[in-house]
């Protein structure tokens, strides 16, 4: 069959992905990919089997990259629990040792395939707070339980803020890494960042949960449930001063999601809803936490189906993943045309601005509940056309 087909492209021209300022932070896991293809993790083959799949996600203008400086900071709440990237091990001295070799190698290669913004670093604050490490004394995996706050969390975190923070300077990635934490109580978020600013001043700290004011000002990369709301002000004050503000949905969502059984114009929306709320991008805690087959079944224990992973083994795209793509080059297009039109001072290009802003407004949540993503994004799409066919 042959299919003629006539393209118009329209001005202006978009940046390439890795120029996209949507923050766009999609979680890898490694080990899944280990697992799934059956080879060793970080041998060459396994290197081999994640490279299409992170240059499909650099291609989507993903910032971020995801690291485990302890083993499984989830504990296995996944088909494959993140394994830690960095070896820890207890002198018999009671001194300490950190290999950072998994955790450079991985560094490096994401890098290479294209993701170079952000280093996050999960965690200091896992479930049940649970700390594994290798004991040279008792010549055992041991695993040390201590509270944010505490005296033994003290001991056990300083020694390797400071080790951490000078390999990564050695490194030059200390200005980029920041240490990350997920859903986390805000009393344990403000002993955790204060021994990180006691320690290592400087260095960056992040968050994805509920908004909490007494903390904001310490997170250089906030990230926030979609059902949480941000003060305007707090909003301005962090864009002018460098800092990210994102949201992301998770399992509990009805919508807007990225379910496979979600409206894949869902996935779109997401960007538009960004654009309105001045958010500085998004974050979902799954690229590729692939479930025991899933070619076959997305569904993973009693989670919506998709929850856990948005591309397939062999960096087979999905739906909602393009869909997320095209509303992420949505978000850029809107950014591209507001400055445009701010910058001439003519009535049509304010008049414009205008019915652009105005529409942006109608992407609301509680709006999905009357009427669908897909229709709003048609109504939204053909204003941006007209702009970009003004010739302005």
């Amino acid at each position: 069959m042959e299919l003629k087909i006539e393209l118009e492209v329209g001005t202006p021209i978009l940046p390439s992905p890795s120029q996209w300022s949507y923050h766009l932070d999609l979680w890898q896991n490694p080990s899944a990919v280990a697992r799934y293809h059956n080879v060793e993790s970080w041998s060459k083959a396994h290197y081999a089997y994640l490279e299409p799949l992170i240059k499909r996600l650099a291609n989507a203008g993903q910032k971020v990259i995801t690291t485990s400086i302890i083993d499984r900071p989830w504990n296995g709440q996944t088909q494959d629990a993140y394994r830690g990237m960095i070896e820890w091990r207890k002198n018999t001295d009671g001194t300490w040792q950190y290999d950072y070799t998994v955790f450079d190698e991985w560094v490096e290669f994401v890098e290479r395939c294209g993701i170079t913004e952000q280093i996050n670093c999960y965690t200091m604050i896992p479930w049940g707070n649970r700390f594994i490490y290798y004991d040279e004394l008792t010549e055992i995996i041991d695993t040390l339980v201590a509270r944010p706050g505490s005296q033994a969390y003290e001991t056990h975190w300083k020694p390797f803020l400071i080790d951490f923070s000078a390999h990564l300077k050695q490194k030059g990635w200390f200005e980029k890494t920041a240490i990350a934490m997920d859903e986390r109580k805000v009393e344990d978020m403000q002993k955790a960042i204060e021994l990180v600013e006691n320690t290592v001043p400087g260095m960056k700290i992040t968050l994805a949960g509920g908004y909490h004011p007494e903390i904001e000002d310490d997170l250089f990369d906030m990230c926030v449930a979609s059902n949480q709301v941000i003060p305007e002000d707090v909003m301005l004050k962090r864009k002018a001063t460098g800092k990210f503000s994102t949201f992301y949905t998770c399992c509990v969502e009805a919508y807007p999601n990225n379910f496979t059984f979600s409206p894949p114009a869902e996935s779109a929306w997401q960007a538009w809803h960004a654009a309105n709320k001045g958010y500085s991008g998004f974050l979902r805690w799954a690229y590729m936490s692939w479930v025991l087959e899933p070619l076959k079944d997305s569904r993973f224990r009693n989670w919506p189906a998709g929850d856990t992973y948005f591309v397939y083994p062999e960096a087979r795209t999905s739906i909602r993943f393009e869909r997320l793509r095209e509303g992420i080059q949505d978000f850029e297009k809107i950014r591209i045309i507001r400055e445009k039109l701010k910058a001439q001072n003519i009535q049509q290009a304010t008049d414009y601005l205008l019915m652009l802003e105005e529409h942006l407004k109608e992407y609301e949540i509680h709006a999905l509940e009357n009427i669908s993503a897909a229709a709003m994004l048609q109504e939204g799409k053909h204003i941006l056309e007209e702009i970009s066919k003004s010739g302005l």
